[in-house]
């Protein structure tokens, strides 16, 4: 059944994926409780946007020592990137930590990084230290094109935790996540709990998913109690609630990416001693 939380929902959701250079880029928050879809969400909105958009250039942020993501877009659909000298490996957890290649691309600057990343799969870069992150999105503005970034777990990034260089560092980056609108960037991040990302950060969100478990923001207007009540479906997907500039709607993201048997694939930043 059509309804008008659902259409405005679907309406939100095709502007974020669309490019109208008046209403620019994009900031997007997702918040769900764990398992309950944050990543699929994710995976879900880099699938959509190389569909819609198969010349532009996509970036994705994995974390380390844990199963990649990735793979679960389907063979073809992504690039691994690493930084030269960063003492990143990739191992198999199903065969011991076994060191495994997945041939890489390795780079050695944020501009040849930009230069050999792939448009239309996601480029999967892996720094070796996620606060290089925040320097290259903020070269990206100089792109000069569309440009995606997708970021799983941006707490990692942008802890809320923070003093000294950090903190100085953290508020120049505020700056960068204000400019997306005006620099054809779109940004989409997941995280469980909001208060682990620097605030000023969440300051500049310009679009929130609320994903089952999530906790509101509160400059929402959808209430917890409607998003305590969200559908939950291990077969055609979650229910979400989708809020940009004070519009919301309900979605229902049915891409379902579940685990690949077998497959139990990591990324690993050696100790100094051991590269």
């Amino acid at each position: 059944m059509v309804t008008k939380t659902g259409v405005e929902g679907k309406r939100i959701v095709d502007r974020a994926l669309g490019r109208n250079l008046d209403y620019g880029g994009i900031l997007c928050e997702i918040t769900a409780a764990q398992g309950m879809g944050k990543t699929s969400t994710l995976l879900s909105l880099t699938k959509h946007t190389i569909m819609r958009h198969p010349e532009e250039k996509i970036f994705w942020r994995e974390q380390y020592n844990a199963p990649l993501q990735i793979f679960k877009l389907g063979p073809d659909k992504y690039q691994f990137m690493v930084r030269e000298g960063s003492n990143v490996v990739f191992r198999d957890r199903n065969k011991k930590l076994a060191h495994v290649d997945v041939n890489p691309v390795y780079f050695k600057s944020y501009k040849d990084l930009y230069e050999l990343a792939k448009p239309g799969v996601a480029n999967v870069v892996f720094f070796g230290k996620s606060i290089f992150w925040m320097d290259f999105i903020t070269e990206l503005r100089e792109a000069g094109e569309w440009v995606n970034i997708f970021i799983d777990e941006m707490a990692d990034v942008c802890p809320s935790t923070n003093s000294g260089a950090l903190y100085q560092k953290m508020n120049d980056f505020s700056g960068t996540m204000g400019a997306v609108r005006r620099c054809m960037m779109n940004l989409f991040y997941n995280t469980q709990t909001v208060a682990d990302i620097d605030w000023r950060i969440r300051k500049k969100v310009m679009m929130h998913i609320f994903m089952p478990g999530a906790i509101k923001d509160k400059r929402s207007r959808v209430t917890q109690r409607a998003i305590d009540n969200l559908d939950r479906s291990v077969t055609i997907g979650n229910e979400a609630y989708v809020d940009s500039g004070g519009v919301f709607g309900k979605v229902r993201f049915g891409d379902i990416f579940k685990p690949i048997h077998g497959l139990q694939i990591e990324a690993h930043v050696l100790p100094e001693d051991d590269a």
